[in-house]
C-alpha cells in the first residue's frame, strides 16, 4: 500500500532518496543527521499526542475535584456566613491548596511536553533548511 502524499512522507521520502543518490559524505552526514531528526520528531509526536491525551485526563479530574470541593465548601451554606466558617475547616484548605497545586504541576508538565515536541520540530526545521540551502 503506497504511502498517502502528506508533507511528511515527502519530506522523507527526499531526503531518503537524496541520501542514497548522494556520493557527497558531507551532504551524506547531513542528511543522516536531518533523517535521525526526522525519526525523533516522529516518535515525539506519538508521544506528545498520548502523553497530552493523559495529561489532559488528569487536569479534568483535578479540576472537577476542586469544583467538587468548592460546591461542597461554598454551594451548600446559604443562611448565614457564621455556618459558612463551621463547615471551611483547616483541612478543607490544605486539600483545596493541595489540589490547585496539583493542578499547576499538571498544567506545567503538558506545557513542557508541547515545548518538547516544538522544539524537535524546530531542530528539524533548522536541519532541512541548512541541508537545502547548503546543497
Amino acid at each position: 500500500m503506497p504511502l498517502s502524499l502528506t508533507p511528511d512522507n515527502i519530506l522523507h521520502k527526499t531526503l531518503h532518496d537524496r541520501f542514497s543518490t548522494t556520493r557527497s559524505s558531507c551532504e551524506r552526514a547531513m542528511l543522516a543527521i536531518t533523517l535521525q531528526a526526522f525519526t525523533e520528531v516522529q516518535t515525539r509526536r506519538q508521544e506528545t499526542q498520548s502523553r497530552v491525551r493523559e495529561l489532559s485526563l488528569q487536569v479534568q479530574r483535578t479540576e472537577s475535584q476542586i469544583m467538587h470541593m468548592h460546591t461542597h465548601l461554598f454551594g451548600t451554606s446559604r443562611s448565614s456566613d457564621s455556618t459558612l466558617y463551621d463547615k471551611y475547616s483547616m483541612a478543607d484548605v490544605r486539600v483545596i491548596d493541595t489540589l490547585n497545586a496539583l493542578l499547576s504541576g499538571q498544567e506545567s508538565r503538558l506545557r513542557a511536553t508541547k515545548e518538547e515536541l516544538a522544539l524537535a520540530e524546530q531542530r528539524l526545521a533548522t536541519l532541512v533548511t541548512a541541508w537545502a540551502t547548503k546543497f
